[in-house]
């Protein structure tokens, strides 16, 4: 993996390695599990595992985070009661695209391609985790994706979206395709340009370089916008488990700081809650000078589809709370 400066190396190794270590678990634990399948047909995994075997983050995905294997079905007979097992179906018009191999030993490990298991993850997923999931997509076209050596680019993700037909998740996908500029370095540093842009703040330059004088360096950013002098960048493990890396950060810091740059550090409580999410935004604003808008902009709105889903189901529960509560208040009445 390129890197271009030392402020870069370890948080891309970190996450390299880890995903490379998922991987090589992922398909040993693949080939057990195929030993032990008592079904007649070929095995293909999919969902949060096929993303595992590719070496791409997984996304957040509660619904289906419970069972380790995912594995494709087509009809409802290949659907065998096994521990720690889900069957996730596979739309018709997906049908035709082709899947990815490894091998280990002896034994061949089939999983979705992708772009496939995109599509299949994105009904279980909230729009936001489907942009997340593409850009780990994009994070992934450093390298080839599985043994067939196949790359990732925004316009695959398009052309793919554009020749297949119709798919549960397909508008979902295909809003995604707005928010795919610079790949971020991580989920948690897509979650918080997503975090930006769902409170109406501008879209930020990812990975914006400049150079600092004490110490002279090129340094990267994770998120920046330039001509207000404003710097975000996200602090997750890898910067805390390296002294080295650690102490270079808070320089580089310390240098943009003194050049007179306005230095926000972003946490995963900033990221991970409403809340959280809400105050950062208003810390952005309030160093770029401006309001919080509070809703996105225009090419941005479909981020506004899962509060408006969280509203129509808090709506859904109340409505049966209700009835309910009215039923058993009745049920009173006449004993």
């Amino acid at each position: 993996m390129n890197t271009a400066n030392t402020s870069n190396a370890t948080p891309r190794d970190y996450l390299a390695n880890s995903l490379i270590r998922t991987q090589r678990e992922t398909i040993a634990q693949c080939a057990e599990h195929m030993h032990r399948a008592i079904t007649h047909h070929n095995i293909i995994y999919t969902g949060l595992t096929a993303l595992r075997l590719a070496m791409i983050e997984i996304p957040d995905c509660p619904r289906l985070i419970s069972a380790w294997f995912h594995v494709l079905y087509t009809d409802r007979a290949q659907r065998s009661k096994r521990t720690g097992t889900r069957y996730l179906k596979l739309p018709e018009s997906l049908r035709s695209q082709p899947n990815i191999t490894y091998l280990h030993g002896e034994t061949v490990i089939t999983c979705t391609h992708p772009l496939v298991t995109w599509a299949v993850l994105a009904p279980f997923l909230t729009q936001t985790e489907v942009i997340v999931l593409a850009d780990a997509m994009l994070r992934a076209a450093c390298r080839a994706v599985g043994s067939n050596g196949t790359e990732l680019t925004k316009e695959r993700l398009s052309d793919f979206l554009s020749n297949v037909g119709d798919f549960p998740g397909i508008d979902k996908c295909r809003a995604a395709l707005a928010f795919l500029t610079t790949p971020t370095d991580s989920t948690m540093e897509c979650r918080t340009l997503l975090a930006f842009l769902r409170h109406g703040l501008p879209y930020p330059i990812v990975h914006w370089q400049t150079r600092i004088t004490n110490p002279e360096a090129l340094v990267t950013s994770d998120l920046a916008y330039p001509d207000q002098l404003v710097v975000v960048e996200y602090d997750g493990d890898a910067h805390r488990q390296d002294k080295r890396q650690y102490r270079w950060d808070e320089r580089k810091r310390q240098a943009l700081r003194a050049q007179g740059h306005t230095v926000i550090v972003a946490f995963a409580d900033d990221v991970l809650t409403e809340r959280g999410r809400l105050a950062l935004a208003r810390k952005v604003a309030q160093a770029l000078g401006m309001e919080l808008p509070g809703k996105p902009l225009p090419p941005y709105r479909a981020l506004m589809e899962d509060d408006r889903r969280t509203h129509d189901r808090n709506r859904q529960r109340r409505c049966r709370a209700r009835r309910r509560g009215g039923s058993g208040a009745t049920g009173t009445t006449q004993a």
